[in-house]
């Protein structure tokens, strides 16, 4: 089973989703406008979180999701969590199936 996952891990590094992960990755570091508005989003999370400063949170998240090397970062970044999240469910539906047997 072990043996699995490391396929499955291999699998995922070599798709094209991943691929474009990267090529966007490293435009986003590339690019000032992109690495400007992340870096507000920040700020003003920072912000959020100490202080509650929803409004500049909200406005942050909204200007930096218009970018789109970022949204489409963003974007494929849910797919991938959505794929892990199947492929956690279906491995726990294997192991149950496993120690149910015990």
């Amino acid at each position: 089973m072990i043996e699995k996952v490391y396929e499955i891990i291999d699998d995922i590094d070599n798709s094209d989703m991943k691929k474009r992960l990267d090529e966007i990755k490293l435009k986003i570091n590339n690019d000032e406008d992109a690495k400007k508005l992340i870096k507000k989003f920040y700020e003003a999370k920072e912000l959020y979180e100490k202080y509650n400063y929803k409004e500049d949170f909200i406005k942050a998240k909204i200007n930096m999701l218009k970018n789109p090397l970022v949204e489409e970062y963003v974007s494929i970044q849910n797919k991938v969590n959505m794929l892990t999240i199947q492929i956690n469910n279906r491995i726990n539906k294997i192991t149950k199936g496993i120690t149910d047997k015990k």
